[in-house]
């Protein structure tokens, strides 16, 4: 059964107007591309696939119906593409050029955009037109024309004070009764200005995370959001860098600051960082929390004034947890006063399990985790050697399905004409309306008979072929990774997804290999 592919897309920017928003909504869209294939002679026997992106801007590709849609034309499981417009597939002229004019003719995709009143079958399989082409370069530069208008309107609103940013700083609520301001909130501010009275009586950050925790007061997490659960069991906790982050914050002084960052591109998910002298200021913004003479206090927890270097990276970072409490542990480089390479738990002074593994060797872990790593290799190795046998019967068994689903679709096609025929001589008064409606409901279910078994015949291909590109994948890492003498980045990155180390020195690894 072949595919067509309905894709949909809604974006902000499309709703700046009543007649453009219900033109360009997504059921607006569904109804017309529904109603373009049942009227489609060849369309209209396809399956429909459909595949949605709504609240996505088409200045990037990188959109998660996008990115399924794309994932299955490589997979060479779609043989068409409709869209409204070409402006729903992408407003990028470059990228949309390059799909229409390379990729979906060398992948064999017929593309169809009813409103540009485009089919790239009219092309013979030639590159785009250069009305097309013009089409698509309007798209581009109406919608960098529209990100042009939202960031300057985006700007006029910051400069008249107006707060249209997403999240409201710890302390502080967005107002219910007056658009786009702030206001105090009253038990949150309470906690801000205890941490900076804390910090004025000369508490360190994490002597202040120490505190809050031994007070029981509860986390920004908790307070905001006291139905969220943490991953792995883990306990909410104060810690330095949230209470380091509320002393840096000139939020408190009553302070707004916009424009500390800009776009590369239109489009781009890079930001470029503006240096903080020139970002822009609104003082007395709002209420303050603390004064200038408080804050000035202890400024000694400025980010700017840091010591800190940059550290070596170790390739278990941001894999490795405590066992005990569940939390990432921090990698101390051989540097100062440390004697050798070690992971700590940086909850432990914090929260005071007894569980918490405190402290591991760097170099013992690294050598025990590619110990691990080459055994559960050697055992992939001899399960693949153990699968060869089933892969080659894997293989004969498709090509017997291949050659059943062909006479399947032969049978159905056959089924189809028949009833065509039969219409024709009922038309030409050959028999009764009940005689046609007999036969033709017999025929009926015979091709739907023959649709479910040409779907699971498709779909016992499609396990095969994934459970050899399994084995095959597996294969290929065993021979690639075998007997390597060091854990390097790429290997911890390749089948390490946690590392667990717990009080005793054990050691748990969840993998990132693919199931069994």
């Amino acid at each position: 059964m072949k595919v067509v592919a309905v894709y949909l897309r809604l974006s902000l920017e499309d709703e700046r107007g009543m007649e453009t928003r219900e033109s360009n909504s997504i059921s607006s869209q569904r109804i017309l591309i529904r109603g373009f294939i049942r009227q489609d002679e060849e369309l209209k026997e396809y399956e429909v696939k459909e595949f949605c992106d709504d609240g996505w801007s088409g200045t990037g590709m990188d959109r998660p119906g996008m990115n399924r849609l794309l994932a299955e034309v490589k997979k060479n499981r779609v043989q068409c593409i409709v869209v409204k417009d070409m402006s729903r597939f992408s407003r990028d002229y470059i990228e949309m050029g390059t799909y229409l004019g390379q990729i979906f003719p060398f992948m064999g995709v017929r593309f169809i955009a009813l409103g540009d009143h485009y089919d790239s079958r009219e092309h013979g399989g030639t590159t785009i037109g250069i009305d097309t082409a013009f089409q698509t370069l309007l798209y581009d530069l109406y919608s960098k024309d529209v990100s042009v208008k939202v960031k300057a309107s985006f700007e006029n609103k910051c400069a008249n004070g107006e707060y249209v940013f997403g999240q409201v700083p710890f302390g502080y609520r967005k107002s219910t009764e007056e658009r786009n301001t702030v206001i105090v909130d009253k038990k949150e501010a309470e906690v801000v200005r205890y941490i900076f009275s804390l910090a004025v009586q000369g508490k360190g950050s994490t002597g202040i995370a120490v505190q809050l925790r031994r007070e029981g007061i509860p986390t920004i997490t908790q307070m905001r959001r006291p139905d969220k659960k943490t991953e792995d069991g883990k306990t909410h906790a104060w810690s330095s860098q949230a209470v380091r982050n509320i002393l840096n914050n000139r939020f408190y002084l009553g302070e707004m600051a916009y424009g500390k960052t800009v776009r590369k591109s239109v489009g781009s998910k890079n930001d470029i960082y503006i240096p903080k002298e020139e970002w822009k200021v609104i003082p007395d913004h709002h209420e303050a929390l603390v004064t200038p003479e408080v804050f000035a206090q202890v400024s000694k927890f400025r980010p700017e004034l840091s010591t800190k270097q940059k550290r070596e990276k170790n390739p278990l970072t941001g894999k490795l947890h405590c066992g005990g409490c569940g939390y990432a542990m921090v990698y101390k480089p051989l540097q100062g006063k440390n004697k050798y390479r070690r992971f700590e738990c940086h909850k432990h002074s914090l929260l005071k399990i007894p569980e918490c593994c405190t402290y591991f060797n760097a170099d013992i872990l690294e050598e025990l985790v590619l110990a691990m790593i080459n055994k559960e290799l050697m055992m992939r190795g001899e399960a693949a050697g153990q699968e060869k046998s089933l892969h080659m019967f894997q293989k004969a068994r498709g090509m017997e399905i291949r050659k059943q689903l062909k006479n399947l679709h032969q049978e159905r096609k056959q089924a189809l004409e028949s009833k065509e025929a039969l219409y024709e001589r009922y038309a030409a008064g050959g028999m009764t309306p009940e005689e046609y409606r007999r036969e033709a409901d017999g025929l009926d279910q015979q091709a739907g008979l023959l649709k479910r078994q040409i779907h699971d015949g498709e779909e016992e291909i499609l396990k095969l072929e994934e459970e050899c590109e399994r084995l095959e994948a597996d294969m290929k890492q065993v021979i690639r990774y075998s007997h390597m003498e060091k854990l390097t980045q790429e290997l911890a990155d390749t089948f390490v997804k946690k590392v667990y180390v717990y009080k005793g020195k054990r050691v748990e690894i969840e993998w990132n290999f693919r199931e069994r």
